[in-house]
């Protein structure tokens, strides 16, 4: 997915699984929004940063609910919003109804690609 997206080849991309708390407390300091979110995406420049294109950070508590309220398994919904962040990442964003659309197409075809809905192996 990373090298799909033109990732991999830039440099590393960090995940980091956190709770509600540290998510609220970075959505807040670099966002200005209260309370938690369920995944943040932070870019860098790799050349000033020793190769790492950015960090990506998902709140287990969200995705313990989302996963929650849709019937789906706990790793699926990480996976989602890891694969969410990398778009991001990547340049995508969803600050138009077509922006979101397409945004969240791509991602659902990457979580299914890992976790197929019919509960086979999935791959990258």
């Amino acid at each position: 997915m990373l090298r799909a997206e033109g990732l991999a080849d830039r440099g590393e991309v960090h995940c980091v699984l956190a709770g509600d708390a540290e998510i609220a407390d970075l959505n807040s300091r670099f966002r200005g929004k209260a309370g938690p979110t369920d995944v943040l995406a932070f870019p860098y420049d790799p050349a000033t940063t020793d190769g790492v294109v950015g960090d990506i950070y998902v709140s287990l508590d969200r995705a313990r609910e989302q996963a929650r309220e849709r019937g789906e398994p706990i790793g699926r919904e990480v996976w989602r919003l890891f694969v969410h962040g990398a778009l991001h990442l990547a340049g995508r964003d969803h600050d138009s109804d077509a922006a979101d659309r397409a945004m969240r197409a791509c991602q659902e075809v990457w979580v299914d690609r890992v976790f197929p809905r019919d509960g086979s192996a999935g791959g990258m």
